[in-house]
């Protein structure tokens, strides 16, 4: 709390600022001025919660100070300091609901008392308001989210008349429902979405406009708006431009889309759901775009997506590592999905889906790995389209269809596949006799690391090397020699099969390549700072 002293007598103010210890009473900050007039200028910059006041001051008295600071903040606490005993001072002050009125010569003690009970007064008032303040917040949430069910649907809405703010309950006024989606965000913090709902509301009141607002599933926002007689998409286009303007500084990827002009609350979730269709459009601009429903019929017919088998045509030209060709297919290919209008956004990701695993097979033709080909986000998400799995995909087939349902637009959607592409023919530049051989290496011993007969005379002769260059080309390749990796491979293996007590080590020895159950200890031993059974024991011996 903030205590500031007004007193034109300097020893009383003085006196104050140094007999008291403040902090013990809840006071952090205290200052002072010598009149009324220099107290109502040091209260815009110090925004005092306590003022303790003398009535009687030269240019302008405590009273009148008092009258102009209540108006500016209606939590402020006074405490009145007297040596006269005015009737009119008196009544004053009640009427300004001083917490105290104290006669000079002051007693210190009843100081204090004042100045604590003034410290409860502001914090009980404050936390009146504010949850009087979010009481009304969620009455408008309320009624914003039941004003998008058409009638007849399951919500009721709120009685209007109960309601703590204007809101006009007639089917004349017009409104207008505009909704911002965002993407590429965790779900949205209640601060950040409080930021932009604020940020919208002093936009709109700039203009004269009212507005309540909601959210949904914590990526979007919508707000009813009302207060205009004419508002057509010329001025909806400036509005959403400032909106623009004003989100670019916080970093954020959105889609802002208007609803049509309707007449009366009862109509409004036709804006909304005219808002909600032009979404699904906006999904063919780019992100950071304002886009306005337009009540116009699809400009021409589509052939069915599958009839164009582009995906078959991409897995040709990628096999015959054919950039040019490749990036004219994806480019006709683009134009043509962006010049129609009456195709769903799902639909394309689907199709997209499908020239994805055309790139990933083409991965495998070349024994490039593609691990990290289904992108860097992570979740489970579950929408993957039915038996759209291609060979490879069993295990990334929901990371890459989650990447591509988080694609907010179809300009973000080509362009990951173009990364894609891009990434493949890089990888193919590399992809030399010395890549193949070590994929051919790595997957002859995936398949035969159990056959103790194993060695690397035999893994030559699989892939057409002799044994020194073997061993030379596997160590520039791969930083380790093929002993080691394969004896790494072997130890591993024998690690999953050690955390299931079904089997026995000597049995897991053997099924690693190693028939010698002391030889398999030791070289564990060396590999994993512990014997198996000393491994099997810190896993408790659970699978």
């Amino acid at each position: 709390m903030k205590l500031l002293i007004v007193d034109d007598e300097k020893l009383t103010r003085e006196g104050l600022m140094n007999s008291i210890d403040w902090k013990s009473i809840g006071i952090s900050s205290v200052t002072q001025a010598d009149d009324g007039i220099h107290g109502c200028d040091v209260a815009l910059s110090f925004h005092p919660d306590i003022i303790l006041s003398d009535i009687r001051m030269p240019r302008m008295d405590g009273i009148e100070m008092a009258e102009k600071l209540q108006n500016a903040n209606p939590f402020l606490s006074i405490i009145f300091m007297s040596g006269f005993s005015d009737k009119e001072y008196l009544k004053a002050a009640i009427r300004l609901k001083a917490v105290s009125y104290v006669e000079k010569p002051i007693d210190l003690e009843e100081i204090k008392d004042a100045v604590r009970e003034a410290c409860l007064r502001v914090t009980e008032s404050k936390r009146a308001a504010s949850s009087h303040a979010l009481s009304l917040s969620h009455s408008r949430s309320m009624l914003a989210s039941a004003l998008i069910s058409a009638p007849g649907g399951e919500s009721e809405l709120p009685e209007w008349n109960e309601l703590d703010f204007s809101f006009p309950i007639d089917d004349k006024t017009p409104f207008f429902t505009f909704l911002i989606r965002f993407y590429h965000n965790a779900p949205m913090q209640e601060e950040l979405s409080g930021s932009i709902t604020s940020l919208v509301n002093r936009l709109l009141s700039g203009q004269r406009l009212k507005e309540i607002h909601a959210a949904r599933q914590d990526f979007l926002i919508f707000f009813h708006v009302w207060g205009f007689t004419d508002y057509d998409d010329r001025r909806k286009k400036a509005l959403g431009g400032l909106i623009e303007s004003s989100l670019r500084q916080m970093d954020l990827h959105y889609h802002l889309v208007f609803g049509k002009n309707v007449k009366g609350a009862a109509q409004i979730y036709d804006s909304y759901y005219s808002a909600v269709i032009e979404l699904q459009n906006a999904f063919f601009t780019r992100e950071n775009t304002c886009c306005i429903y337009q009540n116009t019929d699809s400009r021409s017919a589509f052939p069915e997506i599958s009839s164009l088998n582009t995906n078959e045509k991409l897995a040709g030209l990628l096999s015959q590592k054919n950039t040019a060709a490749v990036n004219a297919l994806m480019q006709d290919t683009f134009d043509l999905l962006l010049s129609q209008h009456n195709i769903l956004p799902n639909q394309v990701r689907d199709f997209y889906y499908k020239l994805f695993t055309a790139v990933e097979d083409a991965y495998y033709a070349l024994h490039i790995s593609p691990d990290n080909f289904a992108g860097n986000n992570s979740g489970s998400y579950q929408g993957a389209p039915p038996n759209a799995t291609a060979p490879g995909l069993a295990e990334s087939s929901g990371s890459l269809w989650e990447a591509i349902s988080n694609c907010s637009s179809i300009y973000t959607l080509h362009d990951l596949l173009l990364e894609k592409i891009r990434l493949f023919f890089l990888q193919a530049e590399k992809n030399t006799e010395s890549n193949s051989s070590i994929y051919l290496i790595k997957k002859f011993i995936a398949d035969h690391y159990m056959e103790e007969t194993l060695s690397i005379k035999v893994i030559s002769e699989h892939v057409f090397l002799s044994t020194s260059y073997l061993c030379t080309l596997f160590k520039n390749e791969t930083g380790q020699t093929l002993n080691q990796y394969l004896t790494d491979f072997r130890i591993e293996k024998a690690k999953k099969l050690l955390r299931d007590p079904r089997y026995r080590i000597t049995d897991i020895s053997a099924q690693v390549g190693y028939s010698d159950g002391n030889y398999f200890g030791k070289i564990f031993k060396k590999s994993a700072g512990m014997s198996p059974s000393e491994y099997r024991d810190g896993y408790g011996g659970t699978v």
